[in-house]
């Protein structure tokens, strides 16, 4: 079943406590959305204003079309699945599959039936008699995915499901997920604080913070174009490197910059960006896009080294004092005293200026992205 979503400026507060400033979100059918962002910044209660569960305080939310903005939950044709599983302990696997079903006075028959076809889908068919307790954490939060799949709802919304599990059953968890959206070909909508499984997962993402959508896009296009400071500092692990320039100047779309310990780098800007404020730029460099080389631009003082057997990950410390952190392939004979040059790789470089916009950002796509109040002073445009 494929239905579509729409967000149009979104509010939500409680009082004088603004939880949603506005949020506008267009999704298509079948999409795998996930809505990803630091605790607090009002991912949950969007997903908790679309199910129904939360009213919503200004602006409009449309299913396939229709105004839902003020329909019951059970109008909306949505299932949603918790963090917490919230299973029956006293039903059994079967039980808690068909319950939904049995409120809606469905026929014995047709319960059974439909019990039987998600048990199978999910293998949890050798699980029917058990009782939540029997259970571990993995097959528990498949049987609450199968009691929202009972009821054949036109949209799933995920809540954190898998932040109770261990971090192999997590990884497990993301790849049935990803067989069960391409099977169903469902609309799903999902909520997590891990990047990992919001670029493993998500058709798109939707990076929030403090109540506002920042960008949304493919995984990997916000991970390589990020708009503004806060994105590339969230997505990647470990996190971008943000460096102050010790100086830097502006000829045209070139721009000079001097790195602390004396390295230099030029870089093209956008042809839409004009004359920049110099006045606290920063250099965006991801810590896999270094390498340890005699004549790089960065040079450190390796702090603490990290052996991970396939990579290693080097913390260090600048000329100046700035953090460094590099991520470099294999196993590295490096220790913590060493000094050490890196070059990096101009063409996934980004710069930030004072505001925190990235002047490399693709400026045709900033005014749909950050376009409202204060976020304005953070456009590329």
């Amino acid at each position: 079943m494929m239905t579509t979503v729409e967000i149009r400026n979104l509010q939500k507060s409680y009082g004088n406590l603004e939880i949603i400033r506005s949020a506008d979100l267009a999704i298509s059918s079948g999409e795998f959305v996930v809505l990803v962002g630091p605790s607090g910044c009002g991912k949950s209660t969007l997903l908790r204003c679309i199910a129904g569960l939360e009213p919503i305080t200004g602006g409009n939310l449309l299913i396939d079309g229709d105004d839902m903005t003020v329909a019951d939950p059970v109008k909306r044709g949505i299932a949603m699945v918790f963090q917490s599983y919230a299973l029956y302990p006293h039903m059994t696997v079967a039980e808690n599959i068909g319950f939904g079903l049995k409120i809606a006075n469905a026929p014995k028959p047709e319960i059974r039936a439909r019990v039987l076809e998600v048990a199978k889908l999910l293998k949890l068919e050798a699980l029917l008699d058990r009782k939540p307790k029997a259970l571990s954490g993995g097959q528990r939060q498949r049987v609450a995915i199968g009691r929202a799949l009972a009821r054949k709802p036109r949209i799933f919304l995920f809540d954190e499901p898998l932040s109770n599990l261990d971090a192999s059953l997590r990884g497990e968890m993301r790849v049935e997920l990803s067989k069960l959206h391409a099977q169903l070909g469902n609309t799903m909508i999902y909520v997590t604080h891990d990047q990992v499984e919001a670029m493993t997962l998500a058709d798109r993402m939707v990076v929030m913070r403090q109540g506002v959508i920042e960008q949304v896009g493919a995984p990997l296009e916000l991970f390589n174009n990020p708009v503004n400071r806060f994105v590339a500092g969230f997505l990647g692990q470990p996190p971008m490197n943000f460096i102050r320039f010790a100086s830097a100047s502006q000829a045209g779309q070139v721009m000079n910059g001097e790195l602390p310990g004396g390295g230099r780098l030029t870089l093209d800007l956008p042809p839409a960006i004009g004359a920049v404020s110099t006045e606290g730029l920063e250099l965006g460099v991801r810590p896999e896009d270094m390498a340890v080389s005699a004549a790089g631009a960065l040079n450190a003082t390796v702090e603490v080294v990290e052996q991970l057997g396939g990579e290693t990950i080097v913390y260090g410390r600048l000329a100046d004092g700035q953090a460094l952190t590099a991520k470099l392939a294999g196993q590295a004979g490096i220790r913590a005293g060493d000094r050490l040059a890196f070059t990096i790789a101009h063409e996934r470089l980004q710069i930030f200026d004072a505001t925190g916009r990235n002047l490399r950002y693709r400026t045709e796509e900033a005014v749909t992205i950050e376009r409202r109040g204060d976020l304005v002073e953070r456009s590329p445009v």
